[in-house]
C-alpha cells in the first residue's frame, strides 16, 4: 500500500530532499506538500495522511522551537523516525543573470544566515528579502522576470527552472538539519533506537539537576536538552531530552520511574531509529575507569551532601520534642528499617548493610536531639 506523507512545502525544499532520502526514490509513496509546519501536523492527526515530516533543529541555527511547542502543547503525535541531512546552499537564478547583477536575495531566514559571510563578501549591496521556505524564493525569483537570486537546495533549481550560479555557499561545510517523521502509530525500532522525552519537573531547587542524574548514574547518553516555557507562569519550564536507547530498556525505564517520583508525568514522544549524519553513525559511550570513580565521587559527596539536610532536618524535629520525656521512638524506627530493607532489595543493595547503618545513623540523631534538650 503506497504511503501518503505530508511535508513542509511547496516542492523543493530540504524538507521534501529529506523524505525522498529516507524512503529511498524508487519506494512507493505520495508526497503531498503543505504550506506550514501546523498543517503538517494537523493533516497527520486529521488522518489525511500516514506520516508527516518536519524540520526539527539546523546544526548551526538551532531548534526549530514551532515544531517543539506543537508537539508538547497542541497535537499528541509519535516521533516515529529522523533524518539528517546535509545542508548544501546554492545561489539560484533565471538564466542569463550574473552574480553582478544580483539585485535581491530571497530564502528562509535561516538559509540568509547560514550565507552570511559569502554574502557579505560577494553580495553586499543586494537586498535580502526573507521569505517563508527556500523553495518559495526559488518560485518567486523564476517568476519575477528580474535579476533577483534565490538561495536554496539544487532540488529548487529543478523544480523552478533556475540555473546555480554559485553552488555551495553556505559559512560551514558540515551543515546539517534533522528532520522528524511524525506518525499517530509508534516505531518498531528495537537496536539503535533513540529516545524523545518531555519533562516537567517540579519548580524548586535542584529538580532538575535530579533529574539528570538519574540518566547519568545509569550510564545512559543523553543527546539533546532544550527548555521551553511551560506557558503557565514565568519561571516555569518543560524539557525536551533526546536519549540513545529505547524508553522500555530497563535501564531506561528505571530512570523515567524515578524521574516520575518528583516531575509531573513524562511525555514519551516516542522511541525511533536513530538516524546518521555527515560524520557517520552516532559513537557508542564507552565509560571508562577514570570515568567511574568520577561518578562515585559525585555520589559518595551527594551522598554527604543529604546527611547534612538530614542532620538539619533532625535538629528541628528535636526543637518540637524539646518538652518531650521521651526522644526515641522505636516504633518509628522499626518502621522505617522494614521500609528501606525492602527498598534496597529493589535497588541491588544489601538490606542486612542498609539495617547496620540506619541503626548507627538512628543512634547519632537521637544523641543529637539528646544534646539539645
Amino acid at each position: 500500500m503506497t504511503k501518503k506523507i505530508a511535508y513542509l512545502g511547496p516542492p523543493g525544499t530540504f524538507c521534501e530532499m529529506a523524505v525522498q532520502k529516507y524512503f529511498n526514490q524508487g519506494a512507493a509513496r505520495n508526497l503531498v506538500s503543505y504550506p506550514s509546519i501546523p498543517a503538517v501536523f494537523a493533516a497527520v492527526c486529521s488522518g489525511e495522511v500516514d506520516l508527516g515530516v518536519v524540520p526539527i533543529e539546523n546544526s548551526y541555527e538551532g531548534t526549530v522551537t514551532q515544531t517543539l511547542d506543537l508537539l508538547a502543547y497542541e497535537y499528541d503525535l509519535t516521533i516515529f523516525g529522523e533524518i539528517i541531512l546535509p545542508v548544501q546552499q546554492n545561489l539560484l537564478a533565471l538564466k542569463g543573470v550574473a552574480v553582478a547583477e544580483v539585485a535581491a536575495i530571497l530564502s528562509h531566514p535561516q538559509a540568509l544566515a547560514q550565507c552570511r559571510k559569502y554574502l557579505e563578501e560577494f553580495l553586499l549591496a543586494a537586498k535580502l528579502v526573507e521569505v517563508s521556505s527556500t523553495a518559495e524564493a526559488a518560485r518567486r525569483v523564476a517568476d519575477s522576470g528580474k535579476p533577483w537570486a534565490a538561495i536554496g537546495p539544487s532540488g529548487a533549481a529543478q523544480a523552478y527552472g533556475l540555473e546555480i550560479l554559485t553552488p555551495n555557499i553556505n559559512d560551514h561545510p558540515n551543515n546539517e538539519t534533522r528532520f522528524l517523521l511524525l506518525s499517530k502509530e509508534e516505531s518498531s525500532c528495537s537496536e539503535d533506537c533513540k529516545t524523545s522525552l518531555l519533562i516537567n519537573v517540579l519548580n524548586k531547587p535542584g529538580a532538575l539537576l535530579q533529574a539528570l542524574k538519574e540518566f547519568s548514574l545509569r550510564g545512559i547518553n543523553l543527546t539533546k536538552l532544550e527548555s521551553r516555557p511551560a506557558k503557565t507562569r514565568i519561571g516555569e519550564y518543560l524539557f525536551f531530552i533526546d536519549l540513545d536507547g529505547h524508553f522500555q530498556e530497563p535501564k531506561i525505564a528505571d530512570a523515567l520511574t524515578e524521574i516520575n517520583k518528583f516531575a509531573q508525568p513524562i511525555k514519551v514522544l516516542g522511541s525511533y531509529p536513530a538516524a546518521s549524519g555527515i560524520t557517520g553513525r552516532k559513537s557508542i559511550f564507552n565509560p571508562n575507569l577514570d570515568y567511574l570513580r568520577q561518578e562515585v565521587d559525585i555520589i559518595d559527596e551527594q551522598i554527604i551532601e543529604l546527611l547534612g539536610r538530614r542532620t538539619r532536618l533532625v535538629e528541628r524535629i528535636g526543637d518540637f520534642k524539646a518538652n518531650a520525656q521521651v526522644v526515641h521512638d522505636p516504633n518509628r524506627e522499626q518502621w522505617i528499617l522494614e521500609k528501606l530493607s525492602h527498598l534496597a532489595v529493589e535497588k541491588g543493595f544489601s538490606p542486612q548493610v542498609t539495617v547496620e547503618i540506619y541503626q548507627i545513623l538512628f543512634q547519632h540523631f537521637v544523641n543529637l536531639q539528646k544534646v539539645k534538650k
